[in-house]
């Protein structure tokens, strides 16, 4: 073998070296601890919404109302209440796919922000990549900062497999809505087929607004250091039910996931029903034996409900890991 050779082998060498010492970096500098988790309380769930809400890093909000909004209909809701704003609109979401629902959405953004509001859009950057490039300028023509999160860029080398699943809408501070529904043209309708989705979100009102606010500010703060204050964004905070809530959002990195705490822990503590619906159920043996304490040693109602095999992009999982 030449010297040649031999020097573009060793070099080769070392840069394949350099890249795999560079990915464990990267892996253990974005790797959270996954332990055991388990609780043990005699005290039955009702009483422990102060422990829930203070082990996934919230704190009990009173004075609220809470609204269901299912499926299509949705839709028409948010956007009826997005024409109302006054002062300002924060949405973010994982999915936007170009069609009619995302005219639509995007004409009610762009129609309040040529009235003076300020419209904050934060779409994810992987699930929304396929947003309509006429929905897109409409906003943006319109005066809506659309910002996307974790583009895929050098400087996001190690959090591209960090998502932004969240999907909220905050309105001048007040009123917010939380859920599942994406802007897609499948989530229009009334689930009449294999072609539309059933899905549920609720309407929220009161103290609890500031906290989904804040959550929205996090991950806006994080792609574009605008922080944002005053009346149009945190009002004085005014009662508009009688619900006691907390909000427990996936974050913050290099610990147990709060959502993930909340889970475990209501399994641990159901004493009567657990009833579960969800397009996934994915749980990890943690979850796996808490469900099979809870029936075993309490006698708790545990049913699931989620896609047949045939409707899920997941079906491996959903099929094999159910208890």
């Amino acid at each position: 073998m030449s010297p040649a050779w031999s020097v573009g082998i060793a070099a080769l060498a070392f840069f394949i070296a350099i890249i795999a010492v560079l990915g464990v970096v990267i892996w253990s500098i974005r790797r959270h601890r996954d332990p055991d988790l388990r609780i043990e309380c005699d005290a039955t769930i009702d009483r422990l919404v102060p422990t829930l809400a203070g082990l996934s890093l919230g704190t009990m909000v009173e004075g609220n109302s809470v609204e269901i909004l299912e499926n299509g209909p949705f839709f028409d809701d948010v956007i009826e209440r997005v024409g109302a704003a006054r002062r300002s609109v924060h949405f973010e979401t994982f999915l936007w796919k170009g069609g009619r629902l995302g005219e639509r959405l995007a004409e009610a953004f762009a129609e309040r922000a040529l009235e003076g509001v300020c419209v904050r859009i934060l779409l994810d950057a992987n699930g929304s990549k396929n947003i309509g490039k006429d929905e897109r300028r409409l906003m943006e023509d319109a005066g809506c900062k659309v910002v996307f999160f974790h583009e895929r860029k050098l400087r996001n080398l190690g959090v591209l497999n960090d998502r932004d699943h969240r999907k909220l809408m905050v309105i001048d501070g007040v009123e917010a809505y939380l859920g599942g529904h994406c802007v897609v043209d499948d989530w229009l309708g009334d689930a009449e087929d294999g072609c539309h989705f059933a899905d549920v979100s609720v309407r929220v009102r009161g103290p609890i607004v500031h906290s989904i606010q804040g959550a929205f500010s996090e991950n806006w703060v994080g792609e574009t250091g605008e922080l944002f204050g005053g009346d149009d964004y945190f009002p004085p905070p005014r009662k508009a039910g009688d619900v006691t809530m907390h909000l427990a959002y996936a974050k913050p990195e290099s610990s147990a996931p709060a959502v993930k705490i909340l889970h475990h822990t209501a399994i641990c503590l159901a004493r009567k029903r657990i009833w579960i619906q969800n397009p996934y159920f994915i749980p990890d043996p943690d979850a796996i034996e808490a469900f099979e304490d809870a029936v075993k040693k309490r006698g708790v109602d545990v049913r699931v409900l989620m896609p047949s095999t045939s409707g899920s992009d997941n079906p491996i999982g959903a099929a094999r890991r159910a208890p």
